[in-house]
Order: C-alpha cells, then sequence, then structure tokens
C-alpha cells in the first residue's frame, strides 16, 4: 500500500460510515459506494471490485427471501387464542396441532419466569388475564408430557395447568376450554395440578345449561349470609370431604362441625354429610362461582 493510502482500520471505519448512509434499495449500488471508503488505494479499490459483487448476490438473495417471508405478528400467540385473522402463510408455518396449557400459580409474582424456563422451538407464550397460556406443538408425546411435567412441578403445589388439544387452526377454541377447565377446578378448590376436561366433565356440562346453573346458585345463595358456615363448607371440600380432616384444619372440635353441618342442611335444604347432598352443594358452590 502506498504512504498516502489509508490504513486497513481507517478503510474498515469509512466502509461503516458510507453504510450508515446506503439505503440499501438501488441493485447494483453497493460497489460503487465501497469504493467511496476505499478512496484512492489501489490495493483497496481491487478488493471491493473483486468481493463487491460477491455481496451483492448476497444481498439479492436475502432480499428475496424477505420478500417472501410472512409477516409475524408481534403477539402470534394472543391473537390466535383470541381467534383474529393470522396471514395464512404465517397459519401454514405453523404445527400441525398443539396443547394449550393455560397456567396459574397461587404463588404471587411467579408467572413471569415460568415462560422464559420452557422457551424452546415452536412455544408460543402469552398472557391472558393475569395467566400463563403456552401452545405447546403436539408432535412429540414425550416432549409434551415432558414439558407439562417441568410446568406441574413448577407449582410446587400452588395453582393449576389446565390443557386442551386443538389443530392449528381450532386454538381459539381450545383457548376456550382449557380456560374453562382452569374456572372449575379452581372454583372446585381442586388440588394443585394438571386439568383436562375429563377431570371436570360434570362441572363443565352444569355450567354450560344456564337454567340449571341459576338453580344451583339459588340453592347456595342463602349460605351468603353465614360466614362461618361457608367456611365450614369450603373447608369440608378442601378436605375432600373428610370431616375429621375438615375439623383439624378448621381447629374445632369434630361435634362443632356436625353442629355447623346440620346448620347448612337447615339453611339450604342440602345434607352436606350424604353424597347427594353434598355433590350437590359442591356444584352449587362451582356455579356460583364460575357464572
Amino acid at each position: 500500500m502506498s504512504d498516502s493510502s489509508p490504513e486497513p482500520v481507517d478503510f474498515l471505519a469509512r466502509v461503516r460510515a458510507v453504510g450508515e448512509k446506503w439505503s440499501g434499495d438501488r441493485h447494483g449500488e453497493l460497489v460503487d459506494v465501497l469504493l467511496q471508503a476505499a478512496g484512492d488505494n489501489p490495493e483497496l479499490a481491487n478488493l471491493v471490485r473483486s468481493s463487491g459483487s460477491i455481496l451483492e448476490e448476497f444481498l439479492a438473495g436475502f432480499r428475496r427471501n424477505a420478500g417472501q417471508a410472512p409477516s409475524v405478528p408481534r403477539d402470534l400467540a394472543a391473537d390466535l387464542i383470541a381467534g383474529r385473522a393470522v396471514p395464512q402463510a404465517v397459519l401454514d408455518s405453523l404445527a400441525t396441532r398443539y396443547l394449550v396449557a393455560v397456567v396459574r400459580s397461587g404463588a404471587p409474582g411467579r408467572g413471569k419466569a415460568v415462560s422464559a424456563e420452557l422457551a424452546g422451538p415452536g412455544v408460543l407464550s402469552t398472557r391472558h388475564d393475569g395467566d400463563l397460556v403456552l401452545l405447546i406443538p403436539d408432535l412429540d408425546d414425550c416432549r409434551t408430557k415432558r414439558i407439562t411435567g417441568h410446568l406441574t412441578q413448577w407449582l410446587n403445589g400452588s395453582g393449576w395447568l389446565a390443557v386442551a388439544k386443538r389443530g392449528r387452526a381450532q386454538l381459539a377454541d381450545g383457548f376456550r376450554e382449557a380456560s374453562d377447565v382452569l374456572r372449575l377446578v379452581a372454583a372446585g378448590r381442586r388440588a394443585s395440578g394438571m386439568y383436562s376436561i375429563n377431570d371436570v366433565l360434570v362441572e363443565y356440562a352444569v355450567i354450560r345449561h344456564e337454567e340449571v346453573t341459576e338453580n344451583l346458585v339459588a340453592v347456595i345463595k342463602p349460605l351468603r349470609a353465614h360466614a362461618v358456615l361457608w367456611e365450614t363448607l369450603t373447608a369440608l371440600i378442601d378436605a375432600d370431604y373428610n370431616r375429621n380432616k375438615a375439623a383439624k384444619n378448621l381447629f374445632i372440635h369434630r361435634s362443632t362441625l356436625d353442629y355447623r353441618l346440620q346448620r347448612i342442611a337447615g339453611v339450604t335444604g342440602c345434607d352436606p354429610t350424604s353424597g347427594r347432598g353434598v355433590q350437590l352443594l359442591t356444584a352449587a358452590l362451582i356455579a356460583d362461582s364460575v357464572r
């Protein structure tokens, strides 16, 4: 190189400078732009001429591919579960089937960490009403079970995971089903874990029939005026109808519990010490919570 020519470091700085001004929208312009950076240095000019055409071909291919690539919505998962229109090219690029998972943690502040832990190829995530929603490609049963297993462990005994399987064009319907399942297990005070519609078939049928729901709400409504009795009923349900356990959890004597249960029967007309009665009261409690 001649003494007056720019050093390589200076040349790279000039390349960067002209690159900042280049619009990149005119074919065949790249070599001319880089020649400006080469200045009067013949060796750098030859380097630009020999390599510039290669860069131009690379950019031409890149532009062609970029022009064909579908525009992916910023929150694709939110659009899919809401049933909003998504470009067909984007829809075609998705997996054929998904496991829709709606996650609700009972531990405050934990909902933000799980999505990062589970982020992986093809998994879409968003948030809806405070719950985490994951769309997990359902192409490999082992992988799907592994992810749901990790989610269940992450709940750590506090919260629920509701799931539904759907094709990529029915994800909004899958989300509605999983959301209903989550509402039912939360209202039914179920133990923390993973649930699907098969776990709440009776309750699901109830909330789908408006007249039945209203009749059940009418059964439980009088109990709202008796806070102690309401607490007793929910404690009995939490204890899986084990009266000894319910009394222990309430820190009361078993005879006190039995007296309260008799009062619940008098207020509602349903005996919580009988299988039929407690089943009806549980359904009424769920109906009141989710209506």
